[in-house]
């Protein structure tokens, strides 16, 4: 089925992030890539396996059906399951991969560390192992710091469990520094006082994509790395320039397919929310709020870039969105994108830059986020999974530009080599 929009994702500028990341933290500190909610919508399989060709030591998914597709995919790294899980199918993908020592599970209370070893019991194959996440402040999943102790001593006491590692989750570690160290303050005082329990080998975690730029101090054995592997976790600390950037991995082209001049004043859209203010050139993009675009309030300032391949090479230029997101498609203001760079039918066929890699951006993915009061997590999420991801290879010589991705959208009299960068 052809699609009106496709997603490029750049698996050189995610392995360059990784390589960033690496370079934040010490040689031996591990590295461990969440990828849950299908890797916010990437595509987990395929990301999992360029993370993996990366080096990264772990992968963190929330559920066992997450872990399966991406252990299906042929990636052999070490899987931590977020979710509280009292079941698992014997003889199934998830029991293969315990069995292969390749899957962690998270123990949240005394009882469901009870009914972990239990279900160790009735699968066989020997112990498993198990992390334990301690609550400092999220109020969600994990143990009281109260409770933490005897956790761990029945685990520690417990042949059919193997502890594997001790975390915590911060709760405001991209806005408050003080609210952080307070949450690690109470994370190592549990450690301390159950240092009995907990042997050299275990994984101790806590720094979340933010939480690890704050200080070296959240570090611990190993970090849990989310939206800085997109590239679109932003972290003003990273710009020492002793270290590299990150860098967006994901783009969200579409095209133009339908463009008309109306007069000053003609209102636009559903609800007649915006009226031109002079004379205007509009144009239609078919993508909308079911693809995943943000159909946000009157007053909210949306723009995507119309991109032109011209003699002095891709040229980008910003058309706002007006009048109401529909449901398959949007309108943008071409008023002052330049005619000269038109071809074949007016801008028909040209290629609309919906999310763009370019941080200055107003198409910026972070940077739309903050208009619409959301987080790049979210936007990320909500693509539909009918958008082709195109995962771009280890060079740009290898990039698939968006004239093939979308050709039935393009008029043939287009200009040939208008790709998107």
């Amino acid at each position: 089925m052809r699609s009106t929009s496709v997603l490029n994702i750049d698996l050189s500028a995610l392995d360059r992030n990784v390589s960033a990341i690496r370079d934040l933290i010490s040689p031996q500190c591990e590295l461990c890539a969440v990828v849950k909610a299908d890797a916010y919508g990437l595509g987990a399989p395929r990301i999992a396996r360029q993370l993996a060709e990366s080096g990264v030591g772990m992968l963190a998914v929330y559920n066992l059906a997450q872990a399966e597709a991406i252990s299906a995919a042929g990636v052999t790294t070490p899987q931590l399951v977020l979710m509280p899980v009292r079941e698992i199918e014997s003889g199934g993908a998830i029991h293969r991969l315990l069995l292969a020592g390749r899957l962690h599970l998270v123990v949240h209370s005394l009882s469901h560390a009870i009914d972990v070893a239990l279900m160790a019991e009735q699968l066989g194959g020997g112990s498993i192992p198990v992390h334990v996440e301690i609550d400092t402040g999220m109020s969600r999943g994990g143990s009281s710091v109260g409770e933490a102790g005897r956790i761990l001593a029945h685990i520690a006491d417990d042949r059919r469990l193997r502890l594997a590692g001790v975390f915590t989750h911060f709760s405001a570690s991209r806005e408050c520094d003080a609210t952080t160290h307070a949450q690690m303050d109470a994370f190592e005082r549990v450690l301390e006082s159950e240092a009995a329990s907990i042997s050299s080998d275990v994984l101790i975690h806590a720094a979340n994509s933010h939480a690890l730029v704050r200080h070296r101090r959240f570090h611990a054995k190993m970090v849990r790395a989310g939206l800085a592997w997109t590239g679109l976790a932003e972290m003003p600390q990273v710009a020492d320039e002793d270290h590299a950037q990150l860098e967006s991995i994901v783009s969200w082209e579409s095209s133009i397919v339908h463009v008309k001049d109306v007069p000053c004043g003609a209102s636009v859209g559903y609800g007649s929310l915006f009226r031109t203010r002079r004379s205007s050139r509009l144009g239609i993009v078919p993508v909308g709020y079911f693809d995943g675009y943000p159909a946000t309030s009157q007053g909210v300032e949306r723009w995507i870039r119309v991109l032109a391949q011209t003699p002095n090479g891709l040229k980008a230029f910003d058309a706002a969105v007006v009048g109401a997101v529909n449901m398959d498609q949007i309108i943008v203001d071409l008023t002052d994108v330049p005619a000269s760079i038109a071809y074949g039918d007016g801008f028909i066929g040209m290629a609309a830059e919906l999310y763009g890699r370019d941080s200055t951006a107003r198409n910026y993915l972070p940077q739309i986020s903050r208009g619409c009061a959301t987080h790049p997590y979210e936007l990320l999420c909500r693509l539909s999974p009918r958008i082709p991801r195109n995962y771009v290879g280890e060079t740009a010589s290898t990039q698939v530009g968006l004239t093939q991705s979308l050709s039935m959208v393009r008029s043939e009299r287009q200009a040939p080599g208008a790709m998107t960068g």
